[in-house]
């Protein structure tokens, strides 16, 4: 491929957002690159995106990449931020951050830093917003696998390109920095305040070259301090039933009751529980990558990468809720009229819109409740890597070890608003609950009022996560230069895996059942206000998280416990070990037929893995040892091909089958729980030791056109039979004489996964010269699709669903702008409604979550040569997570992701 020319202003671009020229992604089993692409000077986010093209244009395999500049563009700080811009790649997001990737729909996506398997804890992939965007080269999406691609990833695999000191030019010493702040804005609580959250970075890097040969090192670091803020506003599953009659009363249905209205003219209906969370807290993320590469000679160099992520976080979850549902009388009724919503499995039940419920028969528990956490976590990655390449032979050995560890230390302290009367509705005209009012005979804002709480239980939680690894392996290429067989290719790799976890969860009552004024127990600091959810009221009165992180052993004493962390529950340990062994041979086909140029890759990947897991495992009140040894073997052929059609119209082609392991967690039989109290039914979670590996058979073609100097338009088909996609059971146990709400995985049956991608991509220079500089990036995904899955744990018994967490309909748009000086990119992330978990209540009601797109924008201005200056603005349209059940007219909840408005100063030193 021609080397692109960087202006000298297109190189200051480069450098100040600390970039690099990616390498290729083109893999060992690959074949010869295509014909080049039409060269012209290109800079910036231009090149970028080329760079991105010729990579997709090359593979073997279906690929789309992000590269350094492209990145540095995004108004994005972690690579799952970047992600969300490639077509077929959906994120979902969580306390302001993003913490999951999907592709095409599914959620099961292979992670590798330069190939290598890299991880946080106990999970098998890297948390996406724990590695930050500077630190990055680039991302390369594979939807199509390969024989010499780390197995894993029935979704598809995402390999994170780090940074290396010889992607500078030769003879060079560069230096880079940045400053940034962000303003972050909670949606959902107007009293919240604008928090602004700093973040810097640095790279330093010299290339030079003596009699020893040409030597690189580079060191870059940074660090981000996030205050954030998320409310959510929930209504409960549905449980208890109601007969409503025609005057607005309302009486519980018993459970050894007839489910049938209890006299003629009521109508059944249900009233979930109303409440909210504010979540809000204080986060660190820092990174420290290194890098050594030493170019002995044109046969053989060396390259050493050093990479650390730490994240520190204190951060609080305030409930407030009021558990109407279980009252014996409602007054105030208003009652859904009859329609298709009402029908449930159990019978025609309306969902009750609004409704009273006084504590005339009833205390309806109304309270408030901190969940004060401190947690951390610490992942180092190490790799060494030699590549020997003579004539026709090339070799690469790689060797990788990662250590990860994250600990969680959690304190919770409930308390009761007492005589308590609560009028609540379930779904207004925006379509979500709330409450109409929350009054005591002596407050009409008791939940503001520290004095009018009275102190409940206490929960101690604590967790330790550890994981570790070593990974070696060594690829071979051989071109044979034959007229049909253009070369072969085979590799082994071994790895050793070992994870385990030991933690704690302990509920404490008050003594003797007291119910004494928190502030007469701990004194006045002990309360904290915080600024609540607007559907809630606004602001009200809880633990102050400080108070219960800085001063755990006094609340401890009251209660009756001891200083220090209670000792580490047995029966909640686990301890897994996994050795895996892999070899694969591939063969490297070129030919032509009547002018169409064909190249192909025919191979198989063969993987033993071996694994011991130690722990315990608990259903109902019995618990028993859990020593399992089990060994594995599978086999995974693959076809993948390029067919030139003309110079500028070619296709991809593959078709295989791929393999994912669960999570080292899934596979867990420990059981948690958090003990039911008076105010919510116990619930817990548990793995399964027993889970099978999710097998997947995968087939793809694309059609793709070339423009003749910049951009593509492509057409992708994908399908996928799966086996034994993994999905959370959730059943009613009796531990104890309590009863508790447990999830746990189980395979399911067959499955179907199918659809379509259509992209454009394109910077539309024939435009008159006022308009020159724009462009569009614009894709969108079809996916359909089916899943067999079970009806309860370990039943036998299947129903056909939809795919969890697959969006039928999803799409990316963004239009570019790059001259002057001037860079910018306002881009549209749309993900579809979906289903999030079948059958999810007594009801057995569908959890749906609704369509959402969030728009961000980022414009760069070039001051001078030395430096720019980046503005962003995240989620314009203020796109929140809303979800129901069965039908919109049942919410379950409403979260409000941020808004957020950034500044930042890139140099070149």
């Amino acid at each position: 491929m021609t080397p692109f020319k960087l202006t000298p202003i297109g190189a200051a671009v480069l450098l100040m957002i600390v970039g690099s020229s990616p390498a290729s992604a083109q893999s060992a089993a690959a074949p010869a690159a295509a014909e080049p692409l039409q060269t012209i000077q290109v800079t910036g986010l231009r090149r970028s995106i080329r760079t991105g093209e010729e990579i997709k244009r090359d593979a073997i395999q279906v690929v789309d990449s992000i590269n350094a500049d492209d990145i540095g563009k995004f108004p994005d700080r972690s690579i799952g931020d970047a992600l969300q811009r490639v077509a077929g790649v959906q994120v979902a997001r969580d306390l302001g951050e993003t913490n999951k990737v999907i592709i095409r729909g599914l959620p099961d996506v292979a992670t590798s830093i330069n190939g290598n398997e890299m991880f946080t804890a106990v999970g098998r992939r890297i948390s996406p917003q724990d590695l930050p965007v500077q630190s990055v080269a680039g991302l390369d999406v594979y939807k199509s696998a390969s024989v010499n691609q780390v197995e894993g990833g029935m979704a598809g695999a995402i390999d994170i390109r780090l940074r290396s000191p010889m992607d500078f030019a030769p003879g060079s010493t560069t230096a880079a920095a940045y400053v940034a702040a962000r303003r972050s804005e909670t949606e959902g609580s107007r009293n919240s305040p604008a928090k602004n959250n700093p973040g810097a970075g640095a790279l330093v890097g010299k290339r030079w070259k003596n009699d020893a040969g040409e030597f690189g090192i580079l060191l870059d670091a940074t660090i981000a301090k996030d205050h954030w803020g998320y409310p959510v506003q929930w209504n409960d599953q549905p449980d208890r039933l109601f007969s409503v009659g025609t005057d607005g009363k309302a009486t519980r249905l018993q459970d050894d009751q007839p489910i049938a209205p209890l006299k003629a003219g009521d109508r059944l209906g249900n009233l979930p529980h109303i409440g909210g969370i504010y979540n809000m807290g204080d986060r660190e993320r820092s990174s420290v990558h290194s890098s050594f590469q030493w170019k002995v000679n044109n046969k053989l160099d060396f390259t050493a990468h050093v990479l650390s992520l730490g994240y520190k976080g204190r951060s609080e979850t305030d409930y407030l809720f009021s558990i109407v549902g279980w009252a014996p009388e409602l007054t105030g009724v208003t009652l859904a009229p009859d329609g298709a919503y009402c029908k449930t499995k159990i019978g025609n039940i309306c969902p009750i819109l609004a409704a009273t419920a006084p504590p005339t028969t009833w205390d309806p528990y109304t309270a408030t409740s901190t969940q004060a956490r401190k947690d951390n976590s610490k992942t180092n990655y190490f790799s060494l890597a030699l590549q020997y390449k003579d004539g026709p032979l090339k070799v690469t050995s790689n060797a990788a070890f990662t250590r990860s560890r994250y600990s969680s230390d959690l304190i919770i302290v409930d308390q009761q608003v007492p005589n308590a009367t609560a009028t609540v509705y379930t779904n207004d005209a925006s379509g979500h609950g709330g409450f109409t009012s929350i009054t005591t005979p002596t407050s009409s804002n008791p939940l503001a009022d520290p004095n009018q709480f009275v102190l409940r239980g206490l929960v101690q939680t604590w967790n330790e996560d550890k994981g570790s690894q070593a990974q070696w392996r060594t690829d071979v290429d051989y071109k044979l230069g034959g007229s049909l067989l253009e070369g072969i290719a085979g590799g082994v790799r071994l790895s050793s895996r070992d994870a385990s976890s030991d933690s704690l969860d302990r509920f404490t009552e008050t003594p003797n059942g007291e119910r004494r004024r928190p502030n007469d127990v701990f004194g006045a600091g002990f309360e904290n206000t915080v600024p609540g959810i607007d559907r809630l009221g606004g602001p009200f009165s809880t633990p102050s998280r400080d108070f219960l992180l800085d001063k755990t052993d006094v609340v401890r004493a009251y209660y009756g416990r001891g200083p220090g962390r209670l000792a580490a529950d047995p029966n909640r340990s686990f301890d897994q070990t996994e050795r895996t062994s892999s070899a694969y041979l591939a063969a490297r086909l070129r030919t032509e037929l009547a002018g169409i140029d064909i190249k192909a890759n025919l191979g198989a990947r063969v993987i033993n893995v071996k694994r011991e897991l130690n722990g315990k495992s608990q259903i109902g009140n019995v618990v028993s040892d859990i020593k399992l040894k089990t060994s594995e073997t599978n086999v995974l052929p693959n076809l993948s091909a390029v067919v030139g059609w003309r110079d500028n119209v070619q296709s991809h082609f593959s078709i295989g089958k791929t393999i994912s392991r669960p999570d080292f967690a899934s596979l867990n039989p420990a059981l948690s729980l958090t003990p039911p109290t008076v105010n919510a039914p116990g619930s817990g979670g548990s793995g399964n030791p027993e889970l099978k590996p999710i097998e997947s058979i995968n087939a793809d073609a694309t059609l793709e056109y070339y423009f003749a100097k910049n951009g593509f338009l492509q057409l992708a088909l994908f399908n996928r039979r799966i086996d034994g996609y993994l999905i959370n059971i959730r059943n009613d146990e009796v531990i104890d004489g309590l009863t508790y709400r447990i999830d746990r995985p189980q395979n399911s049956a067959k499955g179907l996964l199918r659809g379509a991608e259509l992209g454009f991509q394109r910077f539309f220079d024939s435009l008159p010269p006022a308009l020159q500089g724009f462009g569009l990036q614009a894709n969108y995904t079809y996916i359909t699709g089916h899943n067999e899955t079970p009806t309860g744990f370990n039943s036998g018994k299947f129903t056909r669903t939809a795919l969890q967490n697959v969006a039928p309909h999803n799409y990316n748009v963004a239009l570019l702008y790059e001259k002057h000086g001037l860079t910018g990119r306002l881009a549209a992330t749309h993900r579809g409604e979906y289903l999030e978990m079948p059958n999810a209540s007594r009801f057995g009601l569908d959890h749906m979550v609704k369509a959402a797109t969030y728009v961000d924008l980022s414009l760069n201005f070039n001051i001078n040569k030395h430096v720019n200056i980046q503005f962003d603005a995240l989620n314009l349209t203020k796109a929140k997570y809303e979800s129901y059940l069965g039908d919109p007219i049942r919410p379950r909840d409403v979260r409000y992701s941020p808004t957020a408005f950034g500044v930042a100063l890139h140099f070149k030193l």
